[in-house]
């Protein structure tokens, strides 16, 4: 007795037609003859079901090979005195389907968290942002959308580039079954810079003058954006003036790039000084 792997093929496949399940790739079998009629497989190259499409296609959408059709397709691949002991399917039932593809989005399913230091920072891409789908009418009219199985990924240090599968879905066959996507990770570097103070709100017959006229902030920023420098600056509002005591007012950033993180300023407040501005 050996056991042997029947690779199966299905030939001529119109071109309009899609086979929608997953064709087996072999059919496990068990075979028993004298030692010189299977040293061929045994030795040599074993043969492969050969499926003619046309034989087997039923109308209702289903490629059918039943079990006695089977079992004798797979014994006269052999010597008339070799008997098939046992296979591993009884059948071989496909669906396919003669309807044109259907193209969808595909959603990315993401649980992505980089490392402290480090910060998802420009697109996430993917190598299709479409697939085909093939079905019946029904199920295809019920599919807008598809998505990948989800990637998740703890600690991030750096770029990742992997390929998922696209989630099965029953009675349709996605092409292709899997995209490549790219999620840019980068280190967050320390940067310090001084940026100007501005009053608003300030009286067309009045100028301040804070002092001192700049303050530094810290902040992190992508590694790749460290030496660009984007406009800033602190802001204080006249309004607080006659809220506080003493000649102190408050500073604090209203905006700044999503790029810096965790920003803070060195000082919270600045002096100042009111003039009046002659002939106003």
């Amino acid at each position: 007795n050996i056991d042997l792997q029947i690779p199966v093929k299905v030939n001529s496949l119109p071109d309009s037609t899609t086979i929608i399940s997953d064709i087996p790739e072999n059919v496990n079998i068990n075979v028993r003859d004298k030692g010189m009629a299977l040293l061929k497989f045994m030795v040599g190259k074993t043969p492969s079901l050969d499926l003619n499409f046309d034989d087997f296609a039923l109308s209702d959408g289903r490629f059918y090979v039943p079990n006695v059709e089977l079992r004798r397709r797979i014994r006269d691949l052999f010597e008339s005195s070799t008997t098939l002991q046992s296979m591993s399917i009884d059948v071989i039932e496909l669906k396919y389907t003669n309807l044109p593809a259907k193209k969808v989005p595909v959603r990315l399913d993401l649980d992505i968290k980089p490392n402290i230091q480090h910060i998802i920072y420009g697109p996430i891409t993917q190598s299709m942002d479409s697939v085909l789908i093939y079905s019946d009418r029904n199920t295809l009219a019920k599919i807008n959308e598809v998505y990948t199985n989800r990637i998740e990924e703890n600690e991030l240090t750096d770029t990742l580039v992997r390929m998922v599968s696209i989630k099965n879905i029953n009675e349709a066959k996605i092409v292709p079954e899997k995209i490549m996507v790219t999620i840019p990770v980068e280190q967050l570097i320390s940067k310090k810079l001084k940026i100007p103070v501005r009053v608003k709100n300030v009286p067309e017959n009045e100028n301040v003058i804070t002092f001192p006229s700049e303050v530094e902030i810290s902040f992190l920023v992508p590694f790749s954006m460290y030496r660009k420098n984007v406009a800033i600056e602190a802001v204080a509002d006249y309004k607080d003036i006659r809220l506080t005591r003493g000649n102190k007012i408050a500073v604090a950033i209203e905006e700044y790039p999503e790029l810096y993180n965790n920003l803070s300023l060195s000082q919270d407040s600045v002096e100042y000084i009111i003039e009046k501005n002659e002939g106003v």
